[in-house]
């Protein structure tokens, strides 16, 4: 069945591209709709807002691991522990903007490469000698570190506690911790202050073309969301690509249990994306664009898919790697919601728009 909707769907790209190449550039330039407008309202009220947000919780987290390693007690762990969550969701608005500065300074890559690899993390930890940016450390930093720093693995708090206070290797414990989140801080920085300068590039790049703003973030949006929602936060580790077999640590957010918090934020600022909204903010979005071009039945079935899937997110209730256990069907259920925005996502917007797809999920599902 799989197979046959990968096959359909490639078919379909397929002659989307060919009908794309077809169609003059000025049956384009015909549309009217203000696509700088649009692009200056992703920018200016969700990407740059996104980012400061992202900055905020970041900053916050700092600030609360320094008090945490300072005086090691419960009270300060839920303090911490507090923030890293806030921050993490946070990151959850951003991560689909991977493109322009975030893909150059690989922000997603140094943020949120999960599962960690706890062997190596604990090998850092023991030698006090490290480097994050090597490559070899890859599963060792970001979020997913934190998160196992934080928790741990069948650990109580207070024994969690004593490990920072008064264990074996408590300073390197407390250094790394304080590396991981210095480390992240920097990129996010970096990051914030190029996308200021990135702005006025975004905003003037209206081109319809490969390389255009335009084409970057719909491009953006296919990857991540059938890569990085659809896939890594349901699909491994359900066992959609594993003939069945689950593979519940696997899931975002594993040791804290916050996974389907992460779901929820990432599909619904996905949504959000899609519709131009932040906050209270709605302004010019891509469901606006198909609208212009003659693209309402399109709009409406990405709206319908798109609810469809964040209220089937929603649904799932506790440590989504224990549904997984538990439930390993209600899970998928979730896959298959999701897997319904692929279509409109990936093969009529873009169609209809004008935009050449050029990021293909070939991971054979």
């Amino acid at each position: 069945m799989m197979k046959h909707l990968k096959l359909f769907i490639a078919s379909v790209c397929g002659f989307s591209l060919f009908l794309y190449a077809c169609v003059p550039k000025s049956k384009v330039e015909e549309k009217n709709f203000d696509l700088k407008g649009m692009l200056e309202n992703v920018g200016k009220n969700i990407i740059l807002p996104s980012y400061n947000e992202l900055q905020v919780n970041v900053n916050a987290l700092s600030v609360s691991v320094d008090s945490f390693i300072a005086n090691i007690n419960q009270e300060n762990l839920v303090e911490v522990r507090a923030k890293y969550r806030a921050a993490y969701i946070s990151w959850q608005k951003c991560d689909v903007f991977e493109f322009g500065p975030a893909e150059g300074l690989a922000l997603r890559a140094n943020l949120n490469v999960y599962p960690v690899n706890t062997s190596k993390i604990e090998s850092n930890i023991s030698a006090g000698n490290f480097n994050l940016d090597q490559l070899i450390n890859s599963d060792t930093k970001g979020f997913p570190a934190i998160d196992y720093l934080l928790f741990g693995e069948n650990v109580s708090d207070s024994a969690l506690l004593v490990l920072y206070s008064s264990g074996i290797n408590n300073t390197n414990r407390k250094n790394y911790l304080l590396a991981l989140t210095l480390a992240i801080k920097g990129k996010v920085d970096e990051v914030v202050s190029s996308w200021n300068s990135y702005y006025p590039n975004f905003v003037a790049n209206t081109s319809y073309s490969v390389g255009g703003s335009l084409s970057m973030l719909i491009n953006a949006m296919n990857k991540y969301f059938e890569r990085y929602v659809r896939d890594g936060k349901i699909g491994i580790p359900v066992g959609v690509k594993s003939l069945g077999i689950p593979l519940p640590k696997q899931v975002e957010a594993y040791y804290s249990g916050y996974s389907v918090d992460m779901l929820v934020a990432s599909v619904t600022a996905f949504q959000n994306l899609y519709l131009g909204k932040y906050g209270s903010v709605n302004g010019l979005g891509l469901d606006d664009h198909l609208v212009a071009f003659d693209g309402v039945a399109i709009d409406q079935d990405m709206q319908s898919k798109l609810a469809d899937a964040l209220l089937a997110c929603s649904a799932l209730n506790g440590a989504l790697s224990q549904t997984i256990i538990n439930n390993q069907s209600s899970v998928e259920a979730v896959y298959s919601k999701l897997q319904k925005v692929v279509l409109p996502l990936k093969v009529d917007m873009p169609s209809k728009l004008g935009v050449l797809i050029s990021y293909q999920d070939n991971d054979g599902d």
